[in-house]
């Protein structure tokens, strides 16, 4: 029966492998060769190899109790709860969750089996192949599956490696099998079915494992092919991961050293020039992680620890001593991210640094937030001024569609008008200096309205001064976000001063210029808006504080001094101020007194008195 659907689903591939003149020109079209593998062509030594490589495949400290739930009929796919149930049903769907479906489908989860009979278990080895078969029965050809997460881009290549690793496990009567890695290998083939970001990148894996197992060297080059190309397209040539989120930053990292492991052990090697961008990106997410070694919730995903081992100044930061004194405080990447520290541990524990990071760009695919133009500042030891984190995938759910809105960010926000989310928010200015770090982004997504932010840290103050300038075409209803972390309570001093506490520890806001009604609100789990909630991992929702600085006007000057309880700011005054052009601040500091000129050109910091 699996060969008469197996000739079946060759004649489809070609079908699809020839796009229709509205899809492509006829030149464009991929020639699936149709290969008669059999029982001969596996390479088990390969499969053997491959199966000691990444999480979810290789063994590890969790596959005994998995397999112990296995044998009780319960299915476990982190970070969902067991289910208990039919596993060989493939509509399955017991918590209504796309991710859910997705982790089914790849089969990872039947790996306990296969350890177990690789082992020498019957029992297991008969069970792996039960299960493996009756999905190739209910799910192929494609078009025949009753669930789109079955043939869903990364779940198919994903699954072809699950597969390919039981290669060991057959015996001579197991052609079906041979037919299954055939139809995977020939689908993976097709150049229409790869999708970009790191959702390809588990495909074209999954193209060249059942390529290898199937000594099969037109897949293993195509493989290599792709995997060539979109290294280079995964980490821009500063080593900065396209998908606009730290946390998958590190992941692709991981994902992209575990592939060339998975190459090498075959024989072949990324290019020299993709080893080079693998190890920029390594130190590109030194630059991004926290002086605590956590990462900063920009876009998808947890604020987890950093990842030993990716890279030598990445581990370094992680444990909080860095060697090298010549690295540079202020790192601007081209594609989305600026970051400014104090210090890397020169002056003070490394934990206690400041770093700040200033969204701005293109709007980037997958896994980032409408949060270009926000801030995200720490220092003192712990997150102050956030976002909105990361909820979950579920596209219908309303607390990931709040993390991802701008509703759920530092920044700037006209409620009442419409915004283009895939507009651009370019960088108009950059200042790196001993004294201080200067960015400044202009926003003209919205409807009829035009936002300039600049970001002034004063680094050797650890002061931190944002101007934000708002020009509309009549009096609109403006919000000036923050967005305060976990556990730091917030108390209004004065119409123009907030204070922020956390245990023995101060964070001081002052408004400036054009003075705003200020309006808190602590986030509330139960209430419909969402706003002042941090999401910090899978369906984790916290209650954070967000601070609106509220405007009815035309055009507002906004500009707002921050400083920390650690290096005292004794006083700021405004001195000078020319709307929506240039202001003078005199900054009376245990330092000395200071005074900072802004114009639109520059920031200059001066120091006047000891």
């Amino acid at each position: 029966m699996i060969r008469s659907w197996l000739k079946r689903l060759r004649n489809l591939l070609r079908s699809a492998s020839r796009p229709s003149a509205e899809q492509s020109d006829q030149e464009n079209a991929v020639d699936i060769e149709d290969h008669n593998f059999t029982l001969a062509d596996l390479n088990r030594d390969a499969a053997r190899h491959q199966a000691k490589i990444g999480k979810g495949y290789a063994r590890d400290k969790t596959t005994k109790e998995r397999l112990a739930e296995l044998k009780q009929g319960t299915v476990t796919l982190p970070p969902h709860k067991p289910w208990t149930g039919d596993y060989t049903d493939w509509t399955a769907d017991p918590f209504t969750d796309l991710n859910w479906r997705f982790q089914f489908h790849t089969l990872r989860w039947i790996n306990p089996y296969l350890w177990d009979a690789l082992d020498g278990n019957e029992e297991s080895k008969a069970e792996w192949k039960r299960i493996v078969r009756s999905w190739a029965e209910a799910n192929i050809p494609p078009h025949r599956a009753a669930d789109k997460y079955a043939w869903m881009d990364m779940t198919d290549g994903n699954r072809a490696i699950q597969i390919s690793l039981g290669a060991p496990l057959m015996n001579t009567e197991d052609h079906w099998y041979v037919d299954v890695l055939a139809v995977h290998r020939n689908w993976l083939l097709d150049d229409t079915r790869i999708v970009p970001g790191n959702h390809g990148l588990h495909q074209n894996l999954g193209l060249f494992v059942v390529s290898a197992v199937l000594s099969d060297e037109t897949g293993i080059q195509r493989a290599i092919e792709r995997l060539g190309a979109q290294v280079l397209e995964a980490f821009d040539d500063q080593g900065l991961n396209e998908e606009g989120s730290v946390a998958y930053h590190q992941s692709n990292m991981v994902w992209w050293r575990q592939a060339r492991k998975r190459l090498r052990l075959e024989g072949y090697d990324f290019s020299p020039e993709a080893v080079e961008r693998l190890d920029k990106a390594g130190e590109a997410m030194a630059h991004l992680l926290l002086p605590d070694g956590t990462m900063p919730q920009v876009g998808d995903g947890g604020r987890g620890r950093g990842r030993r081992g990716l890279h030598p100044l990445l581990d370094q930061v992680v444990k909080g001593r860095v060697r090298d004194t010549g690295l540079p405080l202020f790192k601007h990447f081209t594609n989305g991210f600026t970051v400014s520290r104090s210090g890397w541990g020169e002056t003070r524990p490394f934990n206690r640094e400041s770093h700040t990071i200033v969204r701005h760009g293109a709007d980037l695919q997958r896994h980032s937030h409408n949060d270009r133009g926000s801030v995200h500042l720490y220092t003192l030891g712990r997150r102050w001024i956030t976002d909105g984190g990361f909820h979950s995938y579920q596209r219908r759910s309303r607390h990931r569609n709040y993390t991802r809105s701008r509703s759920a960010h530092s920044l700037v926000n006209l409620p009442a008008q419409e915004y283009d989310i895939t507009g651009d928010v370019p960088v108009q200015l950059l200042q790196n200096q001993d004294e201080l770090h200067a960015i400044e982004v202009v926003d003209r997504n919205f409807e009829s309205a035009q936002w300039h932010r600049r970001v002034i840290f004063l680094r050797q103050l650890d002061v931190w001064v944002v101007w934000d300038r708002i020009e509309a075409d009549q009096p609109e209803h403006i919000q000036q976000q923050w967005l305060i972390d976990i556990g730091i309570d917030v108390s209004i001093e004065h119409d123009s001063s907030v204070t922020l506490t956390a245990s023995e520890d101060q964070l001081h806001m002052q408004w400036f210029g054009d003075l705003p009604t200020l309006d808190v609100a602590k986030g509330d789990r139960s209430s419909k808006s969402k706003r002042g909630l941090i999401g910090i991992g899978w369906k984790r929702m916290r209650n954070g504080t967000s601070i609106h600085a509220e405007f009815h006007e035309q055009s507002v000057d906004s500009i707002v001094v921050i400083s920390h309880s650690d290096t005292t700011l004794l006083e700021a005054q405004l001195v000078a101020r020319e709307p929506m052009h240039s202001f003078s601040l005199e900054l009376i500091h245990t330092d000395g007194q200071y005074r900072l000129d802004v114009t639109p050109e520059t920031s200059l910091l001066t120091r006047f008195q000891a």
